[in-house]
């Protein structure tokens, strides 16, 4: 009996080990913006929703419309601004959908695929805003990105607003939440004047 006891101890332990080994690999969330990150997910949820960029580039050769976040800044600035929760409470306020990337942890060959997606926006827009440098919310539409700042003809960017909202230890909830708000209806007023049917 006592070596049945034993076996089965080391049975259970082996297991919560692997458990824990397995949840840790797949990565916790503490945002509700990252639980909305089902990327195969077909129709996404209201909200953010994360994305490969593989799956941005393949939704854009397929002519679908949707919004995309798109940022450049280290993971702990995301999670100390709380950037992803208020974009996916300013959308959700506006009953918005819209996908998020982060670029800045891109292998070589990802970082090319972002180079050149930023050379084909640069081919056909000005030099207000580019969202693959200065990063913001993107209308990806008839095979191609584009930017209501740049419609708009105003400048912004989120990238350097991420890091100066870290430094000043701030989140994008508290002080930040309206200029959110205003990129959110920026986006909307632009789809609307263009006359853009978002595809999913």
């Amino acid at each position: 009996m006592g070596d049945d006891g034993n076996f089965m101890r080391k049975r259970t332990l082996l297991t919560l080990v692997l458990i824990a080994v397995i949840l840790s690999a797949c990565g916790g969330t503490d945002s509700a913006a990252e639980d909305n990150n089902d990327k195969t997910s077909e129709t996404p949820k209201t909200g953010l929703n994360g994305t490969t960029l593989d799956d941005v580039i393949a939704k854009k050769d397929n002519n679908e419309a949707f919004y995309v976040l798109i940022y450049d800044a280290k993971q702990e600035y995301v999670k100390n601004t709380k950037l992803l929760e208020a974009y996916d409470k300013a959308l959700k306020n506006k009953d918005m959908t819209a996908y998020h990337i982060n670029i800045n942890a891109l292998d070589d060959e990802n970082q090319e695929k972002i180079d050149t997606l930023s050379e084909e926006y640069e081919s056909h827009s000005g030099s207000y805003h580019n969202p693959f440098v200065d990063g913001g919310i993107a209308v990806v539409h008839h095979n191609k990105v584009d930017s209501a700042y740049e419609y708009w003809g105003e400048a912004w960017s989120l990238d350097m607003l991420i890091e100066e909202v870290n430094s000043a230890d701030n989140t994008f909830l508290d002080n930040k939440f309206n200029d959110v708000k205003k990129e959110v209806q920026k986006n909307i007023d632009y789809i609307n004047e263009q006359e853009i049917d978002l595809t999913y």
